[in-house]
């Protein structure tokens, strides 16, 4: 496992070239004292125990999957546990060995993998590459893939922030720009249903502080503009926005340490729901896809 890093005047980044991970992220506060935003493990080795996915890239689908899945009214098989595939399972890309590509400048890198046909049950060679771009004060990300097969693809990063990382998360200043998010099962896969955030703890078009809310939650953003959610923290003046091409984002904050995952994509469990906006990549064609976080300082002088 080798790290690399890549930075400007505004932010420095740290990766691994396992699982594609975002180790590090640095942007100075409002005090000019560089911080650390992203919540991940001390020492690179940790990160190949993990059980949750800390910075890394997830492939071949991210999200929940039911057995079997729909490809052109084929049913396939796939790995699952009662039923269900999270994050691809066995053959995730998070718990890959990626190879990293000649760095164009230090301020950015690509890293590409290949997927071998059966992986998880899933159909098709796949070959992906994901370059991680600094520009002024934001972190763009850019993942690419080509099957060899007609298949579903659905990729996302799995980076837990926190912009004031010796406070919890609840005291930070939720936006998201959603007026819908999608009803769960118990097994936490969608159920084809679009629920209305109005009038629920999911209403966060107004920006408010998370406090006790925990999520694990899709949220259907509208469309009239790319940038789709907003972080902010008072005690170190930090505002985060995420900007995307996806048509939703998982926002998650985990049980047990204070952050918050923004996981564009597309949604969850789409292969069995027709009426969900599609996955499938035909063979040969290429999945593309474009997320950004900027970073900045919110003057309140």
């Amino acid at each position: 496992m080798n790290s690399f890093s890549i930075e400007n005047e505004h932010l420095k980044a740290v990766f691994l070239d396992y699982g594609a991970i975002l180790h590090q992220l640095w942007f100075k506060d409002k005090n000019g004292v560089p911080t650390n935003l992203i919540m991940g493990l001390d020492q690179p080795q940790d990160y190949l125990t993990d059980d949750w996915v800390r910075g890394a890239v997830v492939g071949r689908f991210a999200g929940r999957l039911e057995n079997p899945i729909q490809i052109e009214g084929t049913p396939i098989e796939i790995e699952h546990k009662d039923g269900v595939l999270l994050h691809s399972g066995s053959s995730g890309w998070h718990k890959k060995q990626w190879t990293p590509l000649a760095q164009e400048n230090n301020h950015s890198i690509t890293f590409e993998y290949q997927c071998p046909d059966g992986s998880s049950g899933f159909i098709g060679t796949v070959h992906a590459r994901v370059s991680y771009r600094l520009d002024g004060s934001s972190l763009g990300i850019e993942y690419h893939a080509a099957p060899s097969e007609t298949t579903h693809i659905n990729l996302t990063n799995h980076a837990y922030f926190n912009l004031n990382p010796s406070n919890s998360i609840g005291s930070q200043q939720l936006r998201i720009d959603a007026d819908h998010f999608l009803e769960l099962k118990e097994s936490l896969v969608p159920t084809g249903k679009k629920l209305a955030v109005e009038n629920s703890t999911f209403d966060f078009r107004e920006e408010k502080a998370i406090g006790n809310i925990r999520l694990d939650d899709y949220f259907v953003v509208n469309q009239n503009k790319k940038e789709i959610a907003s972080l902010y923290s008072q005690d170190t003046g930090i505002v985060m926005k995420t900007l995307t091409d996806q048509p939703g984002v998982v926002v998650f904050t985990p049980p047990h340490f204070e952050a918050i995952c923004f996981e564009t994509q597309k949604f969850s469990n789409s292969p069995n729901i027709p009426t969900f906006p599609s996955t499938l990549i035909k063979a040969n064609e290429e999945y593309t896809h474009r997320t950004r976080f900027e970073f900045s300082l919110k003057n309140e002088a």
